[in-house]
């Protein structure tokens, strides 16, 4: 009889050990409003600066069918790549992960380009500076907003010339739907569509005569990460397509990119991840030959 009621017992408390198992984490998705500049660049954690480093290959000099193994790419890579150009950038970031500013340097490590942004105090942007190497203003650009606080416009200026401008229609939580590009005496127009979980759908693009001009049409993983975008022409004719592979955690793996009009495809192998599963390596081949190597160091806020 005590030996029944123990077996019993050990029933009991297996079911309710079973019953008390730690749920999973609900799968949060952010809408692209809400967005800051990492989470639209699928970049994670509180970055402070970002320096990348671009190596661009001579012609013919790697295939990827030298390595045997895509695991050996990234080492095969760094013993025989020459590089036959090299350009460095730096990006800054705030606290709240919004870009502060963007350096680009030249073959000596002199300043080829800076661009400032300035936000208010509710992290809009405001508007953004670009400056060559010998600190002259190039561009600017300026933004404005409706009664809502949503964006309205866009304006971008040369020195006191205006050169583009963009006057946006929004939806009733501030996504825009709908855009108007004014370039000289042209106009196109850009419509976008969000699916449920406020993310970015279609974007349909006009030509100046109101004909269609291309549509992309988007698609998400249960996590709201994109792994396809392809871009049709009028007629339903795909022209570009886009596939994104991720690790079960996020970290993004393998871009592949078609141009089915020129008939070229990239392939984008990330490798080197940081504790914050951000790549750092990354190599590009068109059409089975390398073109470049690009290294990524973060630096992130305490």
């Amino acid at each position: 009889m005590i030996k029944r009621h123990f077996f019993i017992l050990l029933a009991i408390l297996a079911i309710v050990a079973g019953g008390c198992k730690k749920k999973p984490a609900p799968i949060v998705i952010t809408p692209d409003i809400e967005k800051n500049h990492l989470q639209r660049n699928h970049i994670f954690g509180r970055v402070k600066y970002l320096d990348t480093e671009t190596f661009h290959l001579q012609a013919d000099s790697i295939s990827i069918s030298d390595t045997a193994n895509i695991k050996k790419l990234k080492a095969y890579c760094s013993e025989n790549a020459t590089p036959a150009a090299y350009s460095h950038a730096l990006q800054h970031y705030t606290a709240d992960g919004f870009l502060l500013d963007f350096i680009k340097f030249g073959q000596m490590s002199d300043t080829a380009l800076l661009r400032y942004y300035v936000y208010d105090d509710e992290a809009r942007i405001v508007s953004w500076s670009e400056y060559d190497g010998s600190h002259a203003l190039v561009t600017r650009g300026e933004y404005q907003y409706d009664r809502n606080r949503f964006l309205s416009g866009e304006t971008v200026y040369q020195g006191d010339s205006l050169v583009m401008s963009f006057s946006h229609t929004t939806d009733g939580i501030g996504n825009i739907i709908h855009t108007v590009q004014s370039f000289g005496g042209l106009k196109t127009t850009m419509d976008y569509k969000f699916n449920e979980q406020g993310l970015v759908k279609e974007i349909i693009e006009y030509e100046p005569n109101g004909n269609v001009f291309k549509t992309a049409k988007i698609e998400y993983d249960n996590y709201g990460d994109e792994v396809n975008r392809c871009v049709y022409k009028a007629g339903n004719q795909m022209i570009e397509y886009t596939y994104t592979e991720y690790a079960q955690d996020g970290r993004v793996r393998k871009v592949i990119y078609e141009d089915k009009l020129h008939h070229v495809k990239e392939f984008h192998y990330f490798f080197e991840y940081d504790s914050h599963k951000n790549w750092q390596t990354e190599v590009c081949a068109v059409d089975n030959q390398i073109v470049y190597i690009k290294k990524r160091t973060f630096n992130y806020y305490e």
